[in-house]
């Protein structure tokens, strides 16, 4: 007892000073400086004793290294209202994802773990002494998302745990879901929370107010080029299904995409939340006063036109060739829009997003066939979904036909096998059958004099469409998407020995043919800061033109181009569509 009650006071003196500190801080927004690293900081949770935890993503001292999207950090207050330097907590964390959902009591922590490492779901640690000890997955029934990107919080009174899943049967990508503590052995399946939060777009990172009534959560339903904004809506009743119409936040929506808001310093009425800087999701905290809202009854159809006046712009309702595919008038059909409406409503803007885009690449197609590298189209020779299993090592390679894509005539080739250290170029085919049964290689490189060559791994090469790859003739107008090539996150350095390899297969082309000159193009998705994105796509290209430099090809024949997120290929409401925006192109000027 003797020693406990020098500790409580100081603990006292250190919240008190925090107060202080933070209360003169945030009255506007403002970085949460002690806490941010050049990394990813989500999902903060305040523990009882005061500590804060939270998730950083892509730190290189994280389980899995800097591919690691998650793992558990903590900071505790000093006596000088400042935080301490983030330290990792390795008992809390795997080489997946992991997310603090919250302090059920002072001793014990649920944490969401991803799979990798330890089954899917939320799990119990207890602390012993000063170690964390793994205790037992949390009984939750039919608990399953299909997205690599969690986040769920534990309620104020520890009953419920608001969730964000990607389920069959949802609205759209990510949805919110709601699960109910009904005994220490058993909780809930999660109940979706309805078409009046959750749309075709994805729903994340909610809260819960203190007395369970109203939630805070982020959005990309508007998908008005800034990624997420942070959203509130009330609970109509006790049914968890009816909710008001959602509204966004007065303060927080202005800076990039915003998540992660939540009431973590309560005496003080001060939130954190994430924002990110750039496409790729990099986030600092930020400190903001808590809004305490009011909801009013809001009028369906101007909420759905306020909608598209955001989401569609003058510019975007018509496309390149003139032709209208979408105008505000015409979805504004009648005086009031029930639910189902707004939805329809959502999948027509989608829909026509989709039509314009697919029309704009048919059209140019049409116009000239040997303009189009379709690498990453549905029509491609090279599938770009690899299998969930590797290729047998005991089965043999498929014999593939390797021929001019505009002609269809036979090209003459050389095949270039790798490892991560090893490279060795084969004459035919049957070669590369007698490789495949001595070593361990899974990277195959198709190179011929005039056309744009192909990289691919042992999966894809099984995959392909008919056994044919197709190569496109490195004539002025051809685009290659150099999809192996990988960046560190929020950054222009190269991330891996698979971009390595890209690079020297564009050094080779460039080395074989003498006479082409090229653009590179970086582009990103639509999340963050637009500048920010441009800034970042044109130093990526750069980075590129710098290698191709530096392996002696001349300066004067690459021009580097930066587009940011302003010309996407896919979709930006998925992760999916969001990687396969994220790319630097190829293009052959003469």
């Amino acid at each position: 007892m003797k020693v406990k009650k020098p500790l409580h006071k100081a603990s006292s003196i250190l919240l008190l000073a925090f107060s202080v500190f933070i209360t003169a801080k945030a009255q506007e927004i403002r970085p949460f400086s002690d806490i941010n690293t050049p990394y990813n900081e989500s999902h903060a949770v305040k523990s009882p004793n005061g500590d804060l935890y939270f998730s950083v993503g892509h730190h290189p001292e994280n389980t899995g290294g800097s591919l690691d999207h998650g793992d558990i950090w903590i900071s505790q207050p000093n006596l000088n209202g400042r935080w301490s330097k983030p330290l990792r907590i390795k008992a809390l964390s795997t080489s997946g994802n992991d997310v603090v959902v919250g302090f059920p009591d002072a001793s014990n922590i649920l944490i969401y773990h991803d799979g990798q490492q330890i089954p899917q779901g939320i799990h119990l640690y207890t602390k012993i002494g000063n170690s964390w000890n793994y205790v037992k997955k949390l009984p939750i029934s039919d608990f399953k998302t299909q997205s690599s990107q969690f986040s769920g919080r534990l309620s104020e009174d520890g009953k419920i745990i608001i969730l964000s899943l990607q389920k069959e049967g949802g609205f759209g990508n990510e949805d919110l879901y709601v699960t109910f503590k009904k005994s220490d052995t058993e909780w809930s399946s999660p109940l979706n929370l309805g078409p009046m939060i959750n749309t075709f777009g994805q729903e994340q990172t909610p809260y819960l107010s203190e007395d369970n009534s109203t939630i805070y959560f982020s959005s990309n339903f508007k998908a008005n080029g800034r990624g997420k904004e942070i959203y509130f809506s009330r609970r109509l009743d006790d049914s968890w299904s009816n909710w008001s119409q959602p509204r966004e936040l007065s303060k927080a929506n202005s800076i990039g995409s915003e998540s992660n808001y939540a009431k973590i310093f309560k005496e003080e009425n001060i939130a954190v939340f994430t924002t990110t800087t750039n496409s790729e999701g990099m986030g600092d905290f930020m400190l903001i006063s808590f809004e305490n809202l009011v909801l009013e009854e809001t009028d369906s159809l101007s909420f759905v036109e306020e909608t598209i006046e955001q989401v569609i712009s003058p510019q975007e309702v018509i496309a390149e060739n003139g032709a209208m595919v979408l105008t505000i008038e015409n979805l504004k059909k009648a005086d009031t829009l029930s639910i189902s409406n707004r939805h329809t409503v959502q999948q027509e803007i989608l829909n026509s997003r989709e039509e314009q885009i697919s029309n704009y690449r048919e059209d140019i197609v049409k116009s000239d066939p040997e303009k189009i590298v379709e690498q990453s189209s549905k029509k491609d020779s090279v599938s770009t979904e690899i299998m969930d299993n590797k290729v047998n090592r005991g089965e043999d390679l498929n014999k593939v036909q390797i021929m001019d894509k505009i002609n269809k005539e036979p090209v003459e080739y050389l095949i270039t096998i790798a490892d991560e250290q090893v490279k060795k170029v084969l004459k035919n085919q049957d070669e590369m059958q007698e490789e495949w049964e001595k070593w361990n290689w899974n990277y195959i490189e198709i190179s011929a004099r005039g056309y744009i060559p192909n990289s691919l791994t042992v999966e894809e090469w099984q995959q392909l469409n008919n056994n044919t790859l197709e190569m496109v003739p490195a004539k002025a107008g051809a685009r290659w998407v150099l999809k192996k090539i990988q960046f560190a996150r929020s950054s222009a350095e190269f991330a891996d020995e698979g971009t390595i390899q890209e690079l020297d297969l564009l050094v080779n082309f460039m080395q074989e043919n003498e006479l082409v000159k090229i653009r590179l193009e970086g582009h990103t998705d639509n999340a963050g800061d637009p500048v920010l994105n441009k800034e970042l796509s044109l130093a990526r290209a750069s980075k590129i033109r710098s290698y191709l430099t530096m392996k002696g090809i001349d300066f004067e024949r690459i021009r580097i181009t930066g587009w940011g997120g302003s010309k996407p290929i896919a979709d930006n409401s998925t992760e999916t569509g969001r990687e396969i925006n994220r790319r630097v192109e190829m293009y052959i000027e003469r």
